[in-house]
């Protein structure tokens, strides 16, 4: 090799750009292949985390939703249905009220919409310390930042349920059975979650004998 080649070899080897450009690359891929790890183990303590207590806040959101609904309108078991009865008392038919049904389910949902939209951001942050896995620091640290991105599908539909409540009573209970699905944003991801909750909007005990067919009620009636 020439002298002139070789002094320039050495040049790039000993001060030249490789002398910068090549440690600054192994530590960046050193940095990278550290935080990719760190990505792949925490991510899904992260997403187990916010996920767990995004269903827990939606839980209760939406039963303070049909809480708030069933005070803001005074409704009651004659509200959702209607008891028929012959000249002796009994019992000829169970009607759901159509009309309320479906005003208050449509009030619920819009609630609910509103509850989710509203969820403490500091409530679903998650500490460094818990994405650790380790007990004693579960909860300690600074909280990586979750929020909700978005409000998804909020659908409800009533169910109803028929139980003995002692000789010859009957209790019937109207629930509302609601699903929901809220989009968190977590550091570099986008995380549907959905629950889903059943609350007693109603209920009544039947005396006598109810009636083999009752009219109106099937789940998705209302």
């Amino acid at each position: 090799m020439p002298v002139k080649l070789k002094r320039l070899s050495y040049y790039l080897r000993q001060e030249g750009p490789l002398a910068v450009v090549l440690p600054a690359a192994i530590a960046l891929a050193a940095v990278g292949l550290l935080l990719h790890t760190l990505n792949g183990r925490l991510r899904p303590v992260l997403e187990a985390e916010a996920r767990s207590q995004a269903t827990n806040l939606m839980t209760q959101a939406i039963a303070a939703a049909v809480d708030n609904c069933l005070q803001e309108h005074y409704m009651d078991y004659g509200d959702f249905v209607s008891l028929e009865k012959d000249g002796a008392g009994k019992v000829t038919s169970i009607t759901s009220n159509t009309a309320a049904n479906s005003r208050f389910k449509r009030q619920v949902v819009e609630a609910v919409v509103r509850q989710l939209s509203t969820l403490d951001s500091e409530a679903l942050g998650v500490p460094l310390g818990t994405l650790t896995g380790q007990p004693l620091l579960s909860g300690a640290g600074p909280r990586v930042r979750v929020s909700v991105d978005s409000v998804g599908d909020v659908t409800a539909d009533y169910a109803n349920s028929f139980t003995s409540a002692g000789v010859n009573q009957t209790l019937h209970r109207v629930c509302l059975e609601v699903n929901a699905t809220v989009r968190l944003f977590l550091p570099g991801e986008v995380l549907p979650v959905s629950a889903s909750s059943s609350v007693c909007v109603a209920e009544t005990v039947i005396v006598g004998e109810t009636p083999d067919t009752y009219l109106n009620l099937d789940k998705g009636e209302g």
